[in-house]
């Protein structure tokens, strides 16, 4: 009871999944490539962008190719179902499919009429569970086995359409009907549970490299036109030695964007040059509570930009700003010095000296803006 509500669920999926694939969904992938992914197999097209990689595969699926495999790529195909990989071959150009199935001791047949619809030739099933007696075929040529250890699945008479064998420690699957994995044919419910038969020999979740029309590898795989265009035309090359010149040229010049500057400018000046220059200079206005002013407003307007806090608010209210933004540190000396700042009354020269020297140590040891 338990296989048989299995097999309806499967079979219910099977009809949904060949009757809900659009025209619109096509755009991403033929038919065949969307049920393997609904299978949920991952499945990587093999293209140009990203040519064949055996070793990242667990099955090679070969769909109505248009051009043979080149030898050595047949050779590395031959080695990859011996190591245990699975080949399915489904169709394709009448040499692209001789160069294959010659290569695992087969043989093609032309026959003189299309075949349609094909039997299964076995009694026994090869796919016990969801057995399909009839498959939609359309072909032109059959394989003939001469191999003992190959099983002919699907056929009429003595004309082999699908075979199975083992070769090594894999197994291939040859099919003469490009059109059995078509996008028209796996609409056909033999076709597509066919399909669902194979796969189900198939590890869960298996790596499956999909070739449709075109097997390609980094043999095989195309140049690209840009990379043909410069390196392997005159002008292209002489376009790349003449870049290669200038790149030289301009790089021994030491000029890439103007003329360089020098790592340490010699003629800068110190900050407690500044702040001695402005000390003498009010001494001798006798202004000095002007210069304490001067250096309280420049150092206030600094810590403002540096901890972004309105240098205008009153002492108090700045000192909160101030430690809410963690400016004040643990001892208090920013705090003593701001109030030191603050002071009203006469002020000797060696204390306003003093005073405009603790402003300069905090600069230089907070690195906050240096007065200009």
């Amino acid at each position: 009871m338990r296989i048989l509500q299995k097999s309806v669920l499967i079979l219910t999926l099977i009809t949904l999944i060949c009757s809900q694939i659009s025209c619109d969904s096509l755009e991403q992938g033929s038919v065949l490539y969307l049920i393997l992914r609904k299978l949920k197999f991952r499945v990587t097209p093999i293209s140009t962008e990203f040519p064949s990689r055996l070793k990242r595969y667990d099955v090679l699926f070969l769909q109505d190719l248009n051009d043979a495999p080149l030898e050595t790529e047949i050779e590395k195909i031959q080695d990859f179902v011996r190591d245990g990989g699975t080949l399915i071959v489904s169709g394709g150009n009448h040499q692209a499919m001789e160069k294959l199935v010659v290569a695992f001791n087969l043989r093609l047949r032309r026959l003189e009429r299309r075949l349609g619809f094909v039997q299964r030739i076995s009694d026994e099933p090869f796919f016990p569970l969801h057995s399909v007696d009839e498959i939609h075929a359309r072909v032109y040529f059959v394989i003939d086995a001469f191999e003992r250890d190959v099983t002919v699945l699907y056929g009429k008479g003595n004309d082999a359409v699908v075979v199975t064998l083992r070769y090594g420690e894999g197994r291939m699957f040859f099919s003469t009907s490009a059109y059995l994995f078509s996008d028209n044919g796996l609409r056909n419910s033999g076709n597509a549970t066919f399909l669902y038969n194979l796969m189900s020999t198939l590890p869960r979740n298996a790596r499956i490299g999909l070739a449709e029309e075109k097997y390609i590898t980094h043999e095989s795989k195309p140049p690209d036109s840009f990379t043909t265009l410069v390196f392997k035309t005159p002008g292209g090359l002489a376009a790349v030695y003449v870049c290669l010149i200038l790149f030289v040229f301009l790089t021994l010049r030491g000029r890439r964007f103007g003329k360089p500057l020098d790592v340490r400018e010699n003629n800068r000046r110190l900050s407690s040059e500044y702040v001695y220059a402005m000390t003498r200079l009010y001494q001798k206005a006798d202004t000095r509570m002007e210069i304490l002013r001067h250096i309280r407003d420049r150092f206030r307007s600094d810590l403002g930009i540096r901890w972004r806090v309105n240098p205008n608010l009153d002492t108090t209210t700045f000192l909160e700003e101030l430690t809410q933004r963690g400016a004040v540190d643990e001892e208090g000396k920013l705090k003593r010095l701001i109030r030191d700042l603050e002071r009203s009354g006469n002020l000797s020269e060696s204390q306003l000296l003093e005073m405009a020297k603790r402003v300069e140590a905090y600069r230089e040891t907070s690195k906050i803006g240096r007065a200009k």
